[in-house]
């Protein structure tokens, strides 16, 4: 699998993980971190977007997108279920096919970036924002999630924590 989309797809199933907790509710779906940002649902369904808005151009295919219409724990984990299984079974080498550059839109802003750069410096930084925000969403809520659930390498006996 292309090392382009093995790290997409390891922090999109680190997402659905914590998704699939018993203590995530309908109503934390709408939380937000700040009045003007997105709220966890949106948090996670970008991110789930902006690994297909990344690996799809780099390896000349059509973008997909696999968001529900509705708002529910069940349609974010068949969203996330889809993008996973889409991105996995994604073919071709995308050095061989790579576009010679990637034109996309950011914000209300157009750009236009060689692939490297649009991985680089716009689609993982940005699907990580996405992903970080999620998280801290469900932190702040009072899930009790670690820097495990996060990166899924981290490993800490029960009950500890750091020093304030």
């Amino acid at each position: 699998m292309s090392q382009i989309i093995e790290p997409f797809i390891h922090y999109l199933n680190q997402m659905r993980t914590m998704m699939q907790r018993d203590d995530i509710t309908e109503d934390l779906l709408k939380q937000r971190l700040s009045p003007d940002m997105f709220p966890l649902h949106q948090q996670v369904s970008t991110a789930a977007a902006l690994s297909l808005r990344c690996c799809c151009p780099l390896f000349n295919k059509e973008v997909r997108s696999f968001k529900r219409p509705n708002i529910s724990i069940t349609d974010l984990q068949q969203e996330l279920d889809d993008t996973i299984e889409y991105l996995e079974h994604l073919e071709s080498n995308p050095f061989e096919s790579m576009p010679s550059s990637v034109t996309f839109v950011a914000g209300f802003a157009n750009h236009t970036l060689e692939p490297e750069q649009y991985f680089q410096f716009y689609a993982w930084p940005n699907f990580l924002f996405h992903f970080s925000m999620a998280y801290a969403i469900l932190r702040a809520a009072g899930l009790p999630l670690g820097k495990g659930d996060f990166d899924g390498f981290h490993r800490y006996p029960a009950g500890f924590s750091f020093p304030s």
